[in-house]
């Protein structure tokens, strides 16, 4: 029996019956407190939005799904003590997550000791796809990949060659400044500061200050929700000028409801955003909006995928088997919301689109968007 994934509606041939056998159990780990707990339970929304469509639709062979959830905080430790506690006692047959590149790259080798899949809709430190790690596979696009995209449009919107980067204190931080520096610098940039700040700050005028002096043209962020609406609202009162592109929550609806019109002029450099004109994408939204109020994320949407990429895999796998479950999670190609989804040999989602947007209005309006080709 095939699986077609379209849009926001997996579909089976005949909606087989639910069998008697028990549901089949995927394990997340994700970051339901802490300070991205916020972003934490948009990507559980949208990883239940794909449990309910597909068990709505027969399930898997006949059989339910069911989301097995353990709170991982974004801490590596807690995040590994989860993802046992998951294959342990939930006897889960793949683990999504875990949000933070740090603690994914912890559970990814939790995956790898139990010989089990993991699917990623987050996780953007480019690292994590270069460990060899054959149970790991990462849909959205890198930072490194994000950057070399966008890098000339970024040039010519700074109007200037010299960027500042103002970005959080972890592995996608410090990711996002090495991959845009060295894929501006090698278009002409010149790299003036790097500000780096802690998740729990929540004075960062210290760090703006310093960017100010620097009088950069632009400055690359990167916050999630939290961090993301502290920074624009700190630099509008700073009266920072220059242009702004930023990683994370920058085109989020939840980001614009806190921030309202303050965030006009920025930048987003995105996976997905809502405002994606296409079928697939209206289906997804309208389906978010009516079970949450709300519209999708960007987080929202990567939860929708981990969950539809295992989903398909386990319609042409041997779910008793876990390498069958892993070769299929390899052989990935299939619709998302941004179009098609592949996997590189070393686990790198490609194939799909990627997104700058500028808010106008407090709505993203896409300004430019590329394929992500095949890693090389």
């Amino acid at each position: 029996m095939k699986m077609l994934i379209l849009g926001a509606v997996v579909a089976f041939c005949g909606a087989p019956a639910i069998a008697a056998e028990g549901s089949i159990k995927i394990g997340a780990v994700y970051p339901l407190t802490g300070p991205v707990a916020y972003d934490g339970q948009t990507l559980l929304q949208g990883a239940r939005v794909a449990v309910g469509e597909i068990n709505a639709a027969g399930g898997i062979k006949g059989r339910k799904i069911e989301l097995a959830v353990e709170d991982g905080a974004c801490i590596p430790a807690q995040s590994v003590a989860a993802a046992e506690k998951l294959i342990s006692s939930q006897k889960v047959v793949a683990l999504i997550g875990a949000f933070c590149s740090s603690s994914t790259g912890a559970v990814m080798d939790v995956a790898k000791r139990h010989a089990i899949p993991m699917v990623a809709g987050i996780s953007t430190a480019p690292n994590l796809t270069e460990r060899g790690n054959e149970y790991f596979f990462r849909i959205p696009a890198t930072s490194a990949m994000l950057a070399k995209t966008f890098a000339k449009p970024m040039l010519k919107l700074a109007g200037g060659n010299k960027f500042g980067f103002l970005v959080v204190n972890d592995d996608w931080g410090r990711s996002i400044i090495d991959s845009y520096s060295a894929a501006l610098t090698a278009d002409g940039a010149s790299i003036v500061t790097q500000q780096i700040y802690d998740t729990n700050d929540s004075d960062l005028f210290p760090y703006i200050t310093n960017i100010k002096r620097a009088a950069p043209d632009a400055v690359v962020l990167a916050g999630n929700t939290q961090n993301a609406v502290a920074l624009t609202e700190q630099i509008r009162q700073m009266g920072l000028g220059g242009k702004f592109f930023g990683e994370g929550s920058f085109a989020a609806k939840t980001y614009y409801k806190l921030v309202g019109q303050k965030g006009d002029g920025m930048y987003g450099l995105m996976a997905y955003v809502y405002s994606i004109d296409s079928a697939r994408n209206k289906a997804f939204v309208a389906k978010y909006e009516a079970d949450y109020k709300d519209l999708p994320t960007t987080y929202a949407a990567s939860g929708y995928h981990e969950v539809s990429v295992v989903a398909d895999a386990l319609m042409r796998a041997d779910i008793a088997n876990p390498q069958s479950i892993r070769d299929a999670v390899a052989q990935t190609d299939m619709e998302g919301l941004a179009g098609r989804i592949r996997f590189s040999k070393s686990g790198q989602g490609y194939g799909f689109n990627v997104y700058l947007t500028l808010s106008k209005d407090a709505q993203p309006v896409v300004a430019d968007q590329a394929v992500i080709a095949a890693p090389n």
